[in-house]
């Protein structure tokens, strides 16, 4: 039932707005074309694990078929996803006897009998865990549509972690209670170019190096879930193809009455053996770490911050993930770096976290031109500047907290505690423009009076950030002038005597 190869079960908006549904095949095909404006099911942090899946699927099915470009047409797709499949013809299907494979569903020599968890609807089979109901609802689409269905399979088949006894997570992350982050190149158009692109660099990458030595170049297990799973035997990495589509849990989906629901068992050990940091050769994986010790990315929920971008942008020799990188066949303009991840903690979820950065042509231009790209450097002292930025304006708070004191306690804790609120509020004024003020430096004619500027517009924030905190502090009226002068003369004081900033202010720290 509800086979993807034939059923139109995916609801996609096209390039010209028409609301359609289409077929597996189908959808890959208008993707290749680009004629896909939107996937409106598909939730915000089912994003990623969506774009993967097709890509690796894509890159399979063409590396199957010795084809070296997209098919545009609904039947060279599904002759490829056929090859894909092998003799296991309800492969696709997102319901079938539980003894055959079923679309991200391994066979289950059991039966339904060993699959005691029944689940009524597709969010509460995701991997979002919500608490309390604060955030998104749990449990609530009770009119699901079969790709409500299939993009909840996919979401916890490919991105889901240890969550309990018998609850393990895929190998493409670094640990249980870790993430799979994703940082890539994204071109100007719909999900459509974004997968074409990646799908025409995966088979680039492939037929260059290998990105990890340890599986199968040629016939390896592509789709995990054709291999029957008893929940007691791992699947080792040497087995498998190096883009293979993994699952993780024992599930299936099952028809309830005439309506899709599914049933969800335990088992004793991961599906894929695990391999030391998640080191699977994922290719939209950031690495962290050298030597023995590097791993994957493990993100925490301050997410992509500017300061975790310019650590991203500009990685040590090795760490990049592989799609990351500009390629010669990309648009000159309208790129962008894009990063993904679903912060998981333990039984929490800990935020969606999606930024996209522009990567213009100069810029790119000047850091393949220089053996020390010149757009690095910058990034990394504006990061400095910043830095000095806050802590002068702690020191600044600290005295409007304490009252305007002779000297300022920088141990007091709960002064400490109350200036993180206003230094955080800063931090994020500083972050929604970090990259374009950035840019305006390095494709400017004078850098230096452009970084002039934009250092005079950190003290500007500054100041007001300080007003706001003066607004908000309670203060004996005996003390708040005093205590607002103080705080004023550490921020203009400390600023003038900073070495970092005053190359940068001239006279301005006055107007401060």
């Amino acid at each position: 039932m509800f086979d993807l190869l034939t059923e139109p079960l995916v609801r996609v908006v096209s390039a010209g707005g028409a609301q359609l549904a289409m077929n597996l095949p189908g959808v890959l095909a208008a993707a290749s074309r680009d004629e896909i404006a939107t996937f409106p099911a598909l939730r915000a942090h089912q994003r990623h694990a969506w774009h993967a899946f097709l890509c690796q699927l894509g890159a399979l099915a063409l590396l199957r078929m010795a084809h070296g470009e997209l098919w545009d047409d609904e039947a060279g797709w599904r002759a490829g996803l056929h090859a894909l499949a092998h003799d296991h013809v309800q492969a696709w299907s997102l319901i079938t006897p539980p003894d055959q494979a079923a679309l991200l569903q391994p066979p289950i020599p059991q039966g339904l009998a060993a699959l005691r968890n029944a689940i009524g609807t597709p969010d509460a089979l995701d991997m979002l865990v919500t608490s309390r109901n604060h955030d998104l609802k749990a449990a609530v689409m009770i009119q699901a549509q079969p790709d409500d269905w299939l993009f909840a399979l996919v979401t916890l088949q490919t991105m889901e972690g240890f969550l309990g006894a018998g609850n393990y997570g895929i190998s493409r992350m670094n640990g249980g209670f870790a993430s799979r982050p994703a940082l890539g190149v994204a071109p100007p158009g719909g999900p459509g170019a974004h997968f074409r692109r990646d799908v025409l660099r995966l088979l680039a990458l492939r037929s260059r190096t290998p990105m990890s030595a340890t599986y199968v170049q040629q016939g390896g297990l592509a789709l995990v879930w054709l291999e029957a799973w008893d929940g007691a035997s791992s699947l080792r990495p040497e087995v498998l193809d190096e883009f293979y589509i993994e699952i993780c849990r024992r599930v299936r989906l099952i028809d309830d009455h005439g309506t899709i629901a599914a049933r969800a068992g335990s088992s004793q050990v991961a599906r894929v053996a695990p391999t030391g940091g998640g080191l699977t050769g994922d290719p939209w994986a950031p690495l962290v770490g050298d030597g023995d010790g590097r791993k994957v990315l493990t993100m925490d929920a301050r997410g992509f911050n500017y300061r975790r971008m310019v650590k991203l942008m500009w990685p040590p020799p090795g760490s990049a993930s592989a799609l990351q990188s500009p390629a010669s066949t990309d648009e000159p303009e309208g790129i962008v770096l894009l990063a993904r991840t679903l912060v998981r903690g333990q039984g929490k979820t800990e935020g969606y976290h999606e930024r996209r950065v522009p990567l213009s042509r100069r810029i790119k231009r000047m850091a393949a031109e220089s053996a020390t790209d010149p757009v690095h450097l910058a990034a990394e002292q504006r990061v400095e500047i910043v830095g000095a930025v806050e802590r002068i304006l702690r020191l600044a708070l600290l005295a409007l907290f304490q009252g305007g004191p002779v000297r300022i306690d920088e141990n007091d804790k709960d002064g400490r505690r109350k200036t993180d609120i206003f230094v955080a509020r800063f931090d994020a004024a500083v972050d929604v423009h970090f990259f374009d003020e950035l840019w305006r430096e390095v494709e400017a004619d004078d850098p230096h009076a452009e970084r002039s500027r934009w250092v005079k517009l950190l003290l500007v924030r500054a100041g007001e950030v300080l007003a706001q905190a003066d607004g908000a502090a309670p203060k004996a009226s005996r003390l708040r002038l005093r205590a607002r002068i103080a705080a004023q003369g550490v921020l203009a004081g400390y600023t003038a005597r900073n070495d970092l900033l005053r190359p940068y202010l001239e006279r301005a720290v006055d107007a401060i």
